[in-house]
């Protein structure tokens, strides 16, 4: 990528490469072209998404806790 932005390049590189990563794993071709500006975004909502979850997690768990002591 030739981007004039230096610090978002290398982010956008990486992003591709765990995007190229987890193709194969969901059971589609590695080595099908993907569009430069697509990986970062699809990254950034992919992050956005285990964040929420995560924040939510200690919350469920002490509502199980919760219910696992009343029965």
């Amino acid at each position: 990528m030739t981007w004039s932005d230096k610090a978002l390049t290398p982010a956008a590189g990486m992003a591709r490469v765990r995007h190229r990563l987890g193709r194969p794993a969901r059971g589609s071709d590695a080595r099908t072209p993907i569009p430069p500006v697509y990986s970062p975004l699809s990254e950034q909502g992919k992050q956005r998404g285990a964040l929420r979850r995560y924040r939510a997690w200690p919350s469920a768990s002490r509502g199980a806790e919760a219910v696992n002591r009343l029965a």
